[in-house]
C-alpha cells in the first residue's frame, strides 16, 4: 500500500444560576426568574440522563455515557495539560485500541513502520492543539509519542487498508428547522460511512472528549478515541458541524495547507455563529475537498469547500437540508471545468433519497428527535441513507446542546447531554 494511496483516499457538572435583576421591557419575568427556570430545565436533562463517573486525574474528569456504552472526557487548560488529562484517563481503551487496530492493519498488509511513516506525515500538516494534546497523551497514557501517531491514523490506516484505491461513498446529513418540526427545534442527523463490516469491532472506542481550552470556547470531539481530529463536534453555543469527503466532486490537493480536520478543531473554539465559522474556513486554506455542514439553533447550511474556491450551500427546500459526498449543481460558472459532476441518481441514490424523506407526508413538517432516530433506521434500497459503509450516526439538537450517538450494529442509541459538560 503506498502511502501516497492512504493520503489521497482520505486526507453531571450543574451549573449555579447567577442573580442579575434585569426586567424584559415587555412585561415577562425578571430575568433572574428566567436563568433559574432554564438551569432547572437543564439539569432535570441531566438528572433523567446521568453520566457515569470513573475516575479523575488533574483537572480533567472521565466518565461512561448513562447506559455504560461510550466514553466521555471533560478536560481543562492549556492543550497539553488537557491531551496529559486525556492519556491519563483513558490509559487502558488507548493502548488496547492503539495494539488492535495496528495489528489489524498489519495483516491487511500494511508494516509498522509504514504505518508509522503514514501517520507522521499526516501529523505534519495539523496545528499546534493536535500536537499539544498528542505530546500530554504521551506523558500519562503509557503509549509512546510515536504510538500516539499511529493511534491518531488508525482509522485512516484502516480505511486505506480496506478499501484501496475505491474511494468510500463517505456520509451523509439531513437537518431540519422552524415549521418542518413539531416542536420547532433543529435536529441534525448524521451518517459516518466508511466500511462497517471492518470498523464495527472498533466502536467500543467511539466516545465524547469535551475540551475547555483556557483560551477559547468548550468543544465537544464525537469520534474514536485517540483520533484527535474532528469531523463532528458541537461547542458551547450550540455550533455543530459535520465533515463529509468531497473527493468525489474534486479530487485536488494543497500539501502546503493545515488538514482540515484539524483546522475544525479551531473553528469550533473560536466561532459562535454560523458566519463566523464560514469566514474562518474561508480565509483558511483548503488541503482538500470537503463537503462541511453547520447547525446552530435556527438553521443548518452546507459549505462546499474546495482547494479553488468555497461557498455556501442552502437547503433546497424550506426548513430541509440534505448532504452526502458531492457537490450540487448548479455550481459558480467559474467552478464549472473544475468540478466532476455528481454520480447519476441509479448510482447514488442518497441524496434523493433524504430530500424524498424529508418531503414525504410522514417526515414534513413533522421532524422531532424520535422521527429522525426512524429516518436514520431506512436503508439506501429501502429509500435512505444507510448502507453497508455506515458505521456510525449522531444526532444532534443545537438548542438543548444534545447528542445521541450510536455504533451501528454496536449499540442502540445513546444520549449525552453536553449542557452538563460545558
Amino acid at each position: 500500500m503506498k502511502i501516497k494511496t492512504v493520503s489521497i483516499i482520505l486526507l453531571c457538572i450543574l451549573s449555579f444560576p447567577v442573580t442579575i435583576w434585569t426586567f424584559p421591557s415587555k412585561g415577562g419575568l425578571p430575568q433572574s426568574h428566567m436563568v433559574i427556570y432554564d438551569t432547572i430545565i437543564q439539569n432535570e436533562q441531566h438528572l433523567k440522563y446521568p453520566l457515569k463517573f470513573v475516575d479523575s486525574f488533574e483537572d480533567g474528569t472521565g466518565y461512561l455515557s448513562p447506559n455504560g456504552i461510550y466514553p466521555v472526557l471533560n478536560l481543562f487548560g492549556d492543550w497539553r495539560s488537557m491531551g496529559r488529562q486525556y492519556g491519563y484517563l483513558l490509559q487502558h481503551q488507548l493502548r488496547k485500541f492503539h495494539d488492535e487496530i495496528s495489528a489489524d492493519v498489519m495483516a491487511r498488509g500494511i508494516a509498522y513502520q509504514d504505518q508509522v511513516e503514514f501517520a507522521t506525515l499526516v501529523s505534519m500538516v495539523y496545528g499546534s492543539e493536535i500536537h499539544q494534546l498528542m505530546d500530554g497523551i504521551a506523558d500519562t497514557s503509557g503509549l509512546s509519542r510515536q504510538e500516539v501517531l499511529v493511534l491518531n491514523a488508525g482509522m485512516m490506516l484502516l480505511t486505506g487498508a480496506v478499501l484501496a484505491d475505491d474511494p468510500p461513498a463517505a456520509c451523509s446529513g439531513i437537518a431540519a428547522w422552524g415549521e418542518n418540526t413539531s416542536d420547532d427545534m433543529l435536529v441534525f442527523g448524521r451518517n459516518w460511512d466508511i466500511n462497517r463490516e471492518a470498523m464495527t469491532h472498533y466502536m467500543k472506542y467511539l466516545g465524547v472528549v469535551v475540551f475547555h481550552p483556557l483560551n477559547g470556547l468548550a468543544l465537544a470531539n464525537i469520534h474514536p478515541v485517540g483520533n484527535l481530529y474532528l469531523e463532528t463536534g458541537m461547542n458551547e453555543t450550540g455550533l455543530f458541524l459535520e465533515l463529509n469527503n468531497g473527493e468525489q466532486s474534486n479530487n485536488g490537493y494543497d500539501p502546503g495547507a493545515e488538514d482540515t480536520a484539524s483546522v475544525l478543531l479551531r473553528v469550533l473554539a473560536s466561532s459562535r455563529t454560523i458566519n463566523e465559522a464560514f469566514i474562518m474556513l474561508k480565509k483558511t486554506p483548503a488541503d482538500l475537498s470537503y463537503i462541511i455542514q453547520l447547525a446552530d439553533p435556527y438553521r443548518s447550511v452546507s459549505m462546499e469547500r474546495a482547494t479553488f474556491g468555497c461557498r455556501l450551500r442552502e437547503g433546497k427546500y424550506p426548513g430541509l437540508l440534505a448532504t452526502y459526498n458531492s457537490f450540487v449543481p448548479p455550481y459558480p460558472q467559474e467552478w464549472e471545468a473544475l468540478i466532476n459532476p455528481p454520480p447519476p441518481v441509479s448510482q447514488d441514490p442518497r441524496l434523493a433519497n433524504l430530500r424524498n424523506l424529508g418531503n414525504s407526508p410522514e417526515y414534513k413538517g413533522r421532524f422531532n428527535l424520535d422521527n429522525l432516530k426512524k429516518l436514520m433506521d431506512i436503508s439506501v434500497k429501502d429509500g435512505g441513507a444507510v448502507h453497508g459503509g455506515t458505521v456510525y450516526q449522531v444526532i444532534a439538537i443545537p438548542e438543548t446542546k444534545a447528542i445521541w450517538l450510536r455504533g451501528l450494529d454496536y449499540s442502540d442509541w445513546e444520549k449525552v447531554a453536553l449542557s452538563s459538560l460545558f
